[in-house]
């Protein structure tokens, strides 16, 4: 496959059912923006709470996090990843409109209500839809398709936050709310187009144990067995410690920037830019056969996500936060996307829905408790000093990480090399 845009354009002219699939995301996720921007804006002015950012965040990550432990990933592995997928999108759509009802501060409540309700169904479409990748594209074209995932991540994020800060400020934040129902809908009717089997036709293999229980716990067992792919299962939950800072972005732009929803827009924009220019920097760089550079791409991710928040720290305008924001997430990307791609690649079908909820529970659940972190220090200290706590707990989980996964790379080449 080619590298970069070239290999993008290779990979949605020559796969139809890709192309569905990608155009699916693109328009949820820019529908996303335009509510998120709104709701934190929203919620900012009516309750004045410096930390609804990331309450607002722990309610979107928790209800992802519980329900991946155990239920979702056994549902993408069980039943019919498309239709899992076209449900989730629908009952997201109707979800969304709940939040026209917010008017004062009693009815707050409704956002995070609607937005625990909307994670539940992230958390089902998730799995399901990273599960189904591999068998929708071929393993050649497995690796671009994973960059272009991220790379769509990173343009919905930029474009999404530029035009949602600029649909609420010229239209107001209802129009934002009913265009985000809106790409929930027309994502599932691209959702619906596809014509690959999302689901394996091999047999499934068994994993030791019986009935429901290990129906429930075969990811967990899985990850215990296998060693590389768990190590790298750990390496999101390493920079999820730093996101407890993007819950301070609406803070920081009304509090300290005096910028209002467009300088929020503009601190997301610039975590889109970054995550944006990093898959396109590696996409012709990386196979899934060597896994010793892509190891160096994550941690050097890693570096980046520090350096990034905490040079945003001390930022005092929505352009210097802008340009600190891309860097973290230029990072992020490299650490998240990369390590995805490898767990997603070495798990087999018949328990990689499961394995790859639990991913995301642990960068979820690593990321909620950031953001209750950074939340609290905001308040009883300063914003500045919650993202910098930040910082300190994710530099050392980052040495944690190195020194736990030491040699983990010969020892899976070992064990996977062929007798002669």
């Amino acid at each position: 496959m080619p590298a970069g845009l070239r290999g993008y354009a290779t990979l949605l002219r020559g796969n139809p059912d890709a192309r569905n699939l990608w155009l699916s995301q693109v328009v949820s996720q820019l529908g996303d923006w335009f509510n998120t921007i709104a709701l934190l804006g929203l919620l900012v002015e009516l309750t004045g709470n410096p930390a609804a950012g990331n309450l607002i965040s722990v309610a979107q990550i928790i209800p992802v996090a519980i329900a991946g432990l155990f239920i979702t990933g056994v549902v993408a592995d069980r039943f019919d990843r498309k239709a899992i997928m076209l449900v989730a999108n629908l009952a997201r759509a109707a979800i969304v409109l709940s939040f026209l009802l917010i008017r004062t501060p009693e009815t707050a409540w409704i956002a995070y209500a609607g937005t625990v309700a909307v994670a539940i169904g992230t958390a089902f479409y998730m799995p399901a839809s990273s599960a189904a990748l591999p068998n929708i594209v071929s393993p050649r074209e497995l690796p671009v398709a994973a960059m272009l995932g991220q790379t769509t991540f990173a343009t919905m994020l930029f474009v999404g936050a530029f035009l949602g800060g600029a649909v609420t400020t010229l239209f107001g934040r209802d129009a934002a709310f009913i265009i985000n129902a809106a790409s929930f809908a027309l994502s599932a009717l691209l959702v619906w187009r596809v014509r690959a089997d999302f689901n394996a036709r091999n047999a499934r293999q068994i994993v030791s144990g019986a009935g429901a229980l290990r129906v429930l716990t075969e990811g967990l067992r899985y990850l215990k067995e296998d060693a590389f792919v768990r190590s790298y299962v750990l390496a999101k939950p390493v920079t999820s410690w730093a996101l407890g800072g993007f819950g301070l972005f609406s803070t920081f732009s009304i509090a300290i920037y005096g910028a209002g929803d467009f300088g929020t827009s503009l601190l997301y924009a610039g975590r889109g830019i970054g995550a944006f220019i990093s898959p396109l920097l590696v996409s012709g760089l990386i196979t899934l056969q060597n896994t010793h550079k892509l190891r160096r791409f994550i941690i050097a991710g890693m570096g980046l996500v520090i350096l990034g928040y905490f040079l945003f720290a001390f930022t005092t305008s929505p352009i210097m936060g802008m340009i600190c924001a891309g860097i973290a997430h230029w990072g992020n990307a490299w650490a998240m996307t990369l390590s995805g791609l490898i767990v997603q690649s070495h798990t087999p079908d018949y328990v990689r829905g499961r394995v790859l909820a639990l991913d995301n529970v642990g960068w979820s659940l690593t990321s909620a408790v950031s953001n209750l972190i950074v939340a609290f220090v905001a308040i009883r200290f300063t914003p500045q000093a919650g993202i910098l706590v930040a910082v300190a707990i994710t530099a050392v989980c980052m040495a944690l990480w190195l020194v736990g996964t030491r040699g983990v790379e010969a020892r899976h080449e070992s064990a996977t090399v062929s007798p002669t």
